[in-house]
């Protein structure tokens, strides 16, 4: 049986340059433990048959570190840091059957590890129409139980997450590490997700955000997720990308259609025009249908519907206590009709595109406002 404290020394190992899972799992398989790897003498790692540059980073990089696992094992306790290894029990099953899956992740939140999960993802430059059909896509598989997963970006990640987030549950793959995410514009949300679910990566958690740590995110995103739905996509997008890993994995593609002449429906609609493609989906219940799914009855009807506007979300007196930003965004927003963000963002000058998603989620949850097709309202 693996000690409570194996996953650190996995963890520091994979932090060597040139190791990456295959390497760490050679290793690890050739000494039984990966605490036995880090104390193995210099000799004995060398006939575990590593490359020249692996087996030379490694043994530099654990004589100028040896005391990296306690050290790694004192940070994540301090930060509040869970850390998975492939040898936990707790580690996603669906991960676990891609190639060369991640040896160990960071996470915030809680692990489902057997959860069904569908991932979202779209453009950072969403219209109206792909905020509204991504809020409520993932608003109603989350009210039928689905956990969905997307990356947290600009855009349909974020709406992905916002739907999500008011019925049930969401996961958010960061293409950074999982500190480094706490310091950018969107931490809110990013702290909204880690409390109604997970924050994961597999990145270090100083590790900051550049062009090649979202192939590896967008990758995992597949690779959690029994299906792939595309909103808004681009000709060349990240969503390609996560596309192509979810087929290789033999992950599904849904695409939801876009108007001809928008560009930036050019990437869903040659999904479904492409042989191979992406399955059409127009709303929650394709995807139920096409798993055999049971759909939650709390769905049944028009979660958009004005009558269930007016009856469900009536504004608690106990959440007017606003403060700061949220108060002056509250103040803008009319009562007897609905404004856009556009709207939002002209008036209150304090708020950037980044930070209002997540304040706009909070207003809801407070029940001070509703939301109807993307614009929003005091009810």
């Amino acid at each position: 049986m693996l000690s409570t404290v194996e996953k650190y020394y996995v963890a520091t190992i994979g932090a060597a340059k040139y190791l990456g899972s295959v390497r760490v799992q050679q290793l690890i398989n050739f000494f039984g433990d990966a605490q036995s790897v880090w104390t193995a003498k210099s000799g004995e790692i060398e006939k575990a048959g590593l490359p020249q540059k692996a087996l030379e980073s490694f043994l530099d990089f654990r004589a100028n570190n040896p005391d990296a696992p306690a050290k790694l094992i004192e940070y994540c306790d301090k930060k509040n840091i869970g850390l998975c290894s492939i040898y936990d029990e707790d580690y996603p099953p669906m991960l676990m059957e891609i190639q060369n899956p991640p040896t160990v992740f960071y996470y915030y939140g809680t692990l489902e590890p057997f959860a069904e999960r569908i991932a979202m993802v779209g453009t950072r430059n969403n219209t109206d129409y792909g905020q509204r059909v991504a809020m409520e896509i993932a608003e109603e598989l989350a009210a039928a139980g689905i956990t969905i997963v997307s990356g947290a970006a600009r855009g349909i990640d974020t709406f992905s997450h916002m739907g999500a987030m008011k019925r049930g549950r969401t996961v958010a793959v960061l293409g950074c590490g999982i500190e480094y995410a706490f310091k950018v514009p969107n931490h809110k949300l990013i702290r909204e997700i880690a409390e109604k679910g997970v924050v994961m990566t597999d990145f270090k958690p100083s590790q900051p955000p550049t062009k090649e740590t979202f192939p590896p995110r967008n990758r995992i995103i597949a690779g959690l997720s029994r299906g792939v739905i595309v909103i808004e996509a681009g000709e060349r997008s990240g969503a390609d990308i996560t596309c192509g890993y979810a087929g290789d994995f033999g992950r599904d593609v849904f695409a939801v259609p876009g108007s001809i002449y928008w560009k930036k429906s050019v990437g869903c609609n040659r999904l479904i025009r492409d042989s191979g493609g992406g399955t059409v989906v127009r709303s929650a219940a394709d995807i139920l249908e096409f798993y055999n799914w049971t759909q939650n009855k709390s769905i049944e009807k028009n979660i958009f519907d004005e009558q269930n506007i007016s009856d469900t979300k009536q504004i608690n007196n106990e959440t007017l206590k606003l403060e700061g930003v949220e108060k002056k965004i509250f103040d803008v927003i009319p009562s007897s009709d609905f404004i856009t963000i556009d709207e939002i963002l002209d008036t209150v000058e304090e708020v950037s595109p980044d930070e209002i998603p997540s304040i706009l989620l909070q207003l809801e949850m407070k029940n001070c406002i509703v939301e109807k097709d993307g614009t929003y309202s005091k009810g």
